[in-house]
């Protein structure tokens, strides 16, 4: 890697399933093409090949945003391989590279073939995020989440530098889902001592939500930025028969 290399913004979303690590690396990956940066989005979801970015490849492109994805994933092939085109993303150039990653041990650990990669790149151009949903079984309780945690930074070798608030009841989320959250994913913070660096949600849970922050004094410091997004992985029927559960 050279130089101009380092000039890149890594930004790798992990989550497990519900999390919504894949809302959020599409959304941040669609913002940065709009704001006119080279925009390379790598779905690394090796878990769950039915539920990913790659199902919104053509709303994608058209946004300008560059998808890699591993091989065999939109067809009917179980088998799935890592893409070689994903060593482009280490490069010399400027731009936005955002990985989605399916967040349990087996899931991290296509990342972390790249480990040489990502520790010549300048900490604060590399944000390692952990989507956090306590309404998810795998992430209901404090101790779930930081064993989540500690697994896939051992398959991973790569340590989370911040976690996110994504508490939600898909199309049912309501205010109280993401305070319910607020308090879990503090806990997480205050134990590992990772910080909080957002909240995320749609448009009337999470405005209800800060309004909520308000009322209550709640710490600043355990909410992070208001990211408000816009759900774009919409499971309709048809999505289904063409795609599986």
């Amino acid at each position: 890697m050279s130089d101009k290399a380092q000039e890149k913004e890594y930004m790798i979303f992990l989550g497990n399933f519900g999390s919504g690590k894949t809302e959020l690396a599409m959304h941040f990956a669609m913002d940065a093409a709009a704001a006119g940066n080279p925009t390379t989005l790598i779905d690394l979801d090796v878990i769950n090949p039915y539920f990913r970015a790659s199902e919104r490849k053509l709303a994608l492109d058209k946004a300008g945003v560059r998808l890699i994805i591993p091989n065999y994933a939109m067809s009917n092939v179980e088998i799935i391989t890592i893409n070689p085109e994903i060593y482009s993303a280490f490069t010399a150039g400027s731009g936005s590279v955002i990985f989605d990653v399916g967040g349990d041990g087996l899931g991290a650990r296509a990342l972390g073939q790249y480990k040489g990669y990502f520790d010549k790149v300048p900490p604060p151009r590399l944000r390692i995020w952990l989507v956090i949903n306590p309404h998810r079984p795998m992430s209901a309780t404090p101790d779930k989440i930081i064993a989540m945690m500690r697994a896939i930074e051992e398959s991973a070798r790569l340590r989370i530098n911040g976690l996110i608030n994504n508490g939600n009841m898909s199309y049912e989320s309501t205010a109280e889902d993401l305070l319910h959250s607020y308090y879990i994913v503090k806990e997480v913070a205050a134990q590992t001592g990772v910080p909080v660096v957002m909240t995320s949600g749609e448009e009337q849970p999470l405005s209800g939500f800060l309004q909520l922050a308000q009322e209550r004094d709640l710490k600043q410091d355990y909410i992070g930025e208001p990211v408000f997004i816009h759900t774009k992985m919409h499971r309709d029927w048809d999505r289904f028969v063409k795609y599986g559960v």
